[in-house]
């Protein structure tokens, strides 16, 4: 009877074994099977991801029942405009993932509802707007909470936006490069290649400021300046002074038809607001004469000189506190030169050259085309260009404006890294104090361990002493007893003889 047990466990086990081994010859496949799906999907996944989002055909319905088709026709020339709580309904052909808008004025406060949610947009004046709804949406109602006006109107489905769809950036906390331009355009042509090589390629903060607006005059100026820096790479909106465009052949007619107090103290103030490693703006001279672009340089230049000090302009001091700019650029300038580097390739800007860069940007300035301006580095005018104005970390060595000074974003990692490293210095410390306590608590205890052992160490020797002590003298007694008794045995004998 055990026999025929003992031959079934044996059946058994083989079974076992034998299904163990064909599950371990089988799983490498199966692994490999299933990483190479896991890679599949991934890979879809990413791809599906980096798709370019679809610009969806729109219909459009506004609550006042007027047509709203030019919202449809892709021009800045055309616009519909609403009152205080006008809705426009959006709907698609397929599901929205967000919405684009062209304001024709400066951004009013609204709100956009979909799905049973609200996003409230207060006014940043952004006239280019992006609204992300996070979620596929198939209907979605824009309440305008002020008077207001539209340009054009865009929806996309999901996936990577097209390059041209602006998603903008508030202005800059702190800039590494600060940029004055006089007019929208002349930051192309004369300055287009710091935005292309600074904010394009290498992706820092670039702030534009423009002395001048274009609400009192040409407002599709407004939109091309946003679609020039757009194109060079710059992610940060604008900002802009409160100067119209007016033509002045040279510095004593710019002074006359502006205020040079008032410029100098926008130009202060936006030093201060952002706080610039480095500053850049135009010729001195005009570049070919303008005195618009004269009076900027020369109130960068002497805003530059004095930011640092509190007094000087000091209602934008006591705002945004003092700043010192380590260093200023001036187009053209003949001192302590440096000649930009602007015709090798910028794999963030799709390979294309800085010049390259510049040149498709001006393309933005629709209505600029018929001037005989254009982008160069070999012209007189050349974007290349530039001098060292102003410097409080030494002199350059080299092309590169950020020569001696640290970016924003490197001066935060450094301070991160210094962090993570004091950090661990500490619980390194922590650590070794802990170590210490531990030793110094494991010679307490073999101290408080080793006492009882000398204790009953002593007690031994000193009951074994006793012993010896006990036995000697026991074993006197016995020897003295034992003489005693042998005493008294011989006087007994000898009294019988």
């Amino acid at each position: 009877m055990l026999s025929k047990y003992l031959k079934k466990a044996v059946a058994v086990m083989s079974s076992v074994m034998i299904f163990s081994f064909a599950i371990q010859a089988v799983s490498p496949s199966l692994v490999a099977k299933a990483d190479s799906v896991s890679t599949q999907t991934t890979a879809s996944a990413q791809e599906q991801q980096e798709a370019q989002a679809k610009q969806l055909t729109l219909n459009l319905l506004a609550s006042s029942g007027k047509s709203v088709a030019n919202l449809l026709d892709d021009a800045y020339t055309s616009k519909v405009s609403f009152a205080a709580g006008d809705t426009l309904t959006v709907s698609a052909d397929e599901p929205m993932q967000g919405v684009y808008l062209k304001w024709a004025s400066l951004e009013s406060s609204y709100s956009v509802s979909y799905n049973g949610k609200e996003q409230k947009i207060t006014k940043e004046n952004m006239l280019h707007k992006y609204i992300d709804f996070g979620e596929t949406v198939t209907e979605c109602t824009i309440t305008f909470e002020s008077a207001a006006s539209v340009c054009d109107i865009f929806a996309y489905g999901k996936g990577k936006l097209p390059d041209n769809v602006q998603v903008w950036e508030k202005p800059c906390t702190d800039a590494d490069i600060l940029v004055f331009s006089t007019h929208a355009d002349d930051e192309i042509l004369f300055l287009g290649g710091v935005l292309a090589t600074y904010a394009g390629q290498q992706g820092l903060n670039v702030q534009v400021a423009y002395m001048t607006n274009y609400w009192n005059g040409a407002t599709v100026r407004e939109h091309e300046k946003l679609d020039g820096l757009w194109e060079s790479g710059v992610k940060h909106y604008p900002v802009n002074g409160k100067f119209d465009d007016i033509y002045a052949t040279d510095l004593n007619g710019a002074m006359s038809v502006y205020s040079y107090d008032d410029v100098l103290g926008y130009v202060t103030e936006q030093i201060r607001r952002f706080k610039p490693l480095v500053v850049v703006t135009q010729d001195i001279n005009g570049e070919y004469g303008h005195g618009g672009h004269m009076l900027l340089a020369k109130a960068v230049c002497e805003a530059a000189d004095n930011s640092g000090t509190a007094s000087f302009k000091q209602e934008s001091a006591d705002k945004y506190g003092a700043w010192d700019v380590p260093k200023t650029y001036i187009h053209l300038y003949g001192e302590n030169k440096i000649r930009m580097d602007l015709r090798q390739p910028l794999s963030n800007m799709k390979s294309r050259t800085a010049i390259d860069v510049a040149k498709d940007a001006y393309l933005q300035h629709v209505s600029q085309q018929w001037c005989w301006f254009y982008v160069s580095d070999e012209y007189e005018y050349s974007c290349a260009d530039f001098g060292l104005y102003r410097s409080t970390v030494g002199t350059d060595t080299g092309n590169d404006m950020l020569e001696n000074v640290t970016t924003y974003e490197e001066k935060k990692r450094i301070e991160e890294e210094s962090k993570a490293a004091e950090e661990s210095s500490k619980q390194e410390e922590s650590l070794k104090t802990a170590e210490k306590e531990e030793i110094r608590e494991q010679k307490a205890a073999k101290k408080r361990n080793i006492v009882p052992v000398i204790i009953i160490a002593v007690l031994i020797v000193v009951l074994a002493a006793a012993g010896v002590v006990y036995h000697n003298y026991m074993e006197k007694m016995r020897r003295k007893k034992r003489r005693k008794n042998r005493g008294k045995n011989g006087s007994h004998r000898g009294n019988t003889r």
